[in-house]
């Protein structure tokens, strides 16, 4: 098999390369390889969808997809990707079916994404799931259809607190277990404060600065048992904990791999080899930091630059470089919570509150390099589009006065 431009793996950022690549440069032959069975989808809705809505694959799956296949983009489902040979332009591949095959490319965009973290303690165990793909929220909403069980979330960051957050909304009982003292501590005490009022005053159950140290069986049901000697119901346990890069299969390519595969600005990692997407570590131009980003709209951001770039360097045009302002959205309990910009956990943290949400800005000197909302959109909607450029805390400091002093 032979391609102009090979997409590997199934994301947004799989499907903004493509569109890009059809948009720009027609002529142009691409295949997408994913190892999944189904056509890219929409993967936020999976944490998000309430348990009484129904999760409806064929509305999650990209409107592009049927476009992009009309216009000659061919998708390879059910294989995954076993090895990338930089010199040769070629990725191996596996099927379901244990078929191998080969696919030469003119260009080849890498978009494997992360995969969950599972530490030993939960492997192989019945009722533990993660939360990446279709079939894992299937499951997980059939193992929680049931009322009568417990849930534990494992890790307090935005999916587990999603789930847990739907859980409390269809009246269930649900504990969410973090190793962290402080949920969101990255962003500042007070933050990690309002979201972990947010979840209590809604319901949810936090025990916060334990550890889980293993699992038991009871006549009550399944538990966690806790470092501090503690034990939390979990018949159902959604694991939240991290992900890490999908890049094993690039082990032996000659890539730069560091947390993810090293990419100049224009998301280059070898010769016609580009990526996007989480799997990525980047020079971003816009905050002169090298950086990795595990959100959706990234993704979508770089999957349009790598398919870009990937098409400019067959058809002879000048690369494009990546430069983005991180952004990334959760509703959880009723309210939004927004975060845009790039911070290092040095900067000072400038609070307004008001009667309709929290606003958070980070400042380093002058700079303005970070905002976070807990709902307060208008505002948001106004400093992230700031953010696009160099923002001074003179230009914004006028429009958290006017917020803060209104009654």
């Amino acid at each position: 098999m032979k391609t102009d431009v090979l997409v590997v793996g199934g994301s947004v950022a799989a499907i903004r390369a493509a569109e890009t690549i059809a948009r720009h440069a027609p002529d142009l032959g691409v295949i997408i390889v994913s190892d999944e069975e189904h056509p890219p989808y929409e993967r936020p809705p999976l944490s998000k969808v309430g348990l009484t809505d129904d999760l409806d694959l064929a509305a999650l799956t990209y409107p592009s997809v049927a476009d992009l296949q009309s216009k000659g983009v061919r998708f390879v489902l059910a294989t995954r990707a076993t090895y990338l040979d930089v010199a040769a332009r070629r990725v191996d591949t596996l099927d379901a079916s244990g078929a191998t095959g080969s696919i030469e490319y003119g260009a080849v965009i890498v978009t494997t994404g992360c995969e969950p973290i599972v530490p030993p303690l939960f492997r192989d165990l019945p009722d533990v799931y993660s939360l990446r793909h279709f079939q894992d929220a299937t499951a997980l909403r059939s193992a929680v259809s049931d009322r009568s069980r417990s849930v534990a979330v494992i890790g307090a960051g935005f999916i587990g607190g999603e789930f847990a957050a739907t859980l409390a909304k269809d009246g269930r009982d649900v504990t969410i277990v973090d190793l962290a003292e402080k949920p969101l501590g990255r962003f500042g005490d007070r933050v990690a404060a309002d979201y972990a009022a947010l979840h209590r005053d809604s319901g949810v159950a936090l025990k916060l600065g334990d550890g889980v140290v293993g699992l038991a069986d009871t006549p009550d049901g399944r538990v966690l048992q806790l470092a501090s000697g503690a034990t939390v119901p979990a018949d159902v346990v959604l694991l939240g904990i991290g992900v890490r890069p999908s890049t094993d299969w690039l082990a032996s390519s000659g890539l730069t791999l560091n947390n993810g595969v090293e990419c100049d600005e224009h998301l280059r990692a070898a010769d016609r080899v580009y990526a996007a997407g989480d799997v990525v570590r980047w020079p971003n131009p816009r905050f002169d930091s090298v950086m990795r980003i595990e959100h959706w709209t990234n993704a979508a951001e770089q999957g349009r630059v790598a398919g870009m770039n990937a098409a400019n360097v067959l058809t002879g045009a000048d690369p494009v470089v990546c430069s983005t302002v991180p952004y990334f959205w959760s509703d959880q309990h009723g309210k939004r919570i927004q975060f845009s910009g790039f911070i290092t956990g040095a900067e000072e943290i400038v609070e307004s509150q008001g009667p309709d949400g929290s606003l958070f800005v980070y400042r380093s000197g002058d700079a303005v390099t970070g905002v976070l909302a807990f709902e307060r959109r208008a505002e948001f909607v106004k400093l992230r589009a700031m953010l696009r450029r160099e923002t001074s805390w003179e230009s914004v400091e006028p429009m958290l006065t006017l917020v803060s002093s209104a009654p």
